[in-house]
């Protein structure tokens, strides 16, 4: 007797940081599709459609696509499909979008947008399209809830503020989990080096967030335990002042090559902000100082969540 073919509960949106207002609604979509024998599929995009039709509403994401991916997936989603939104999505007949995507690609049984929710060329695919589709496919349709934590809204707007003012503990809280980048070391300048403090120079996706200043840190990298260290994320305007972000490293007694590993770090609380110091010598200083920071009994970040 041949096999059903899989049925899913589908929802689309972007899920910017995966916080803990989309777990919740998450923890509900995997409720409703439990109770009506389907699988859980996530379709996101990377950046907001209104990236591509108002470049400047352009904000840095909390999540890459790779790292969203991972933290759906550790929801219990079943699949989770992975968009860029571009020219193809926004002249594609809302028509073409439902049959080919939605029905034909993954293979919904039922479907969960939110309430403003519209795709296709001129934005026709709404919800009054949506109903009218569904019910001719036999496909359940449901609009996502509002969501509250505590009482309160979390949105990744909201986080993105936090994290540009360097306040990590309160974008914790919000996320559920401490915020994080990840990406590989590269060659720098070897600055760090010279002044006594060598760092790894991470390579973040440019469209993804790093708060500005410099933190204690825990990193994850080719050690069995994360390691404390200081990371520094900005201009260095002592030492040449560029406009192009860094996002540096210092892990207090390390000597080993990290160059082209990949490394995560998470940030665990805000030393200072980062300024110009009259001479290299007085950055040295600052440096050591930070290290005995994060070094010393003081340190929190075996703390979690702290």
């Amino acid at each position: 007797m041949p096999s059903q073919p899989e049925r899913y509960l589908v929802t689309i949106g972007t899920f910017d940081g995966v916080h803990r207002g989309h777990r919740k609604l998450l923890a509900w979509v995997r409720d409703r599709a439990r109770l009506s024998g389907l699988k859980t599929r996530v379709v996101f995009f990377i950046a907001p459609p209104r990236f591509y039709f108002k470049p400047d509403l352009r904000v840095p994401l909390l999540s890459s696509g790779a790292e969203r991916r991972t933290l759906l997936k550790s929801l219990g989603i079943d699949r989770v499909e992975v968009l860029r939104f571009g020219a193809r999505w926004a002249e594609m007949p809302h028509t073409a979008f439902f049959e080919r995507y939605i029905v034909g690609r993954w293979k919904a049984a039922g479907l969960l947008v939110g309430r403003d929710f519209a795709f296709g060329r001129g934005r026709l695919g709404d919800l009054a399209f949506l109903k009218a589709a569904c019910q001719a496919r036999k496909m359940s349709l449901g609009v996502l809830p509002l969501v509250r934590v505590n009482g309160r809204k979390i949105s990744s707007s909201r986080i993105r503020l936090l994290l540009a003012k360097g306040d990590v503990g309160a974008a914790a809280r919000q996320l559920g989990r401490r915020y994080a980048v990840s990406g590989r070391v590269i060659h720098g300048q070897h600055m760090g080096r010279k002044l006594g403090f060598p760092t790894a120079n991470v390579r973040v996706p440019a469209e993804v967030m790093a708060p500005p200043g410099v933190y204690e840190v825990l990193v994850s990298g080719p050690w069995a335990d994360p390691k404390r260290a200081v990371c520094n994320v900005g201009v260095r305007p002592t030492l040449d002042g560029e406009h192009r972000r860094h996002v540096e490293v210092h892990v207090p007694g390390w000597t080993g090559r990290l160059y082209h590993r990949e490394l995560k770090v998470e940030f665990v609380r805000r030393l200072r902000g980062e300024r110009r110091f009259p001479s290299l010598s007085a950055l040295k200083r600052q440096i050591a100082r930070d290290v005995a920071r994060v070094s010393g009994p003081g340190g929190r970040a075996r703390r979690s969540g702290s």
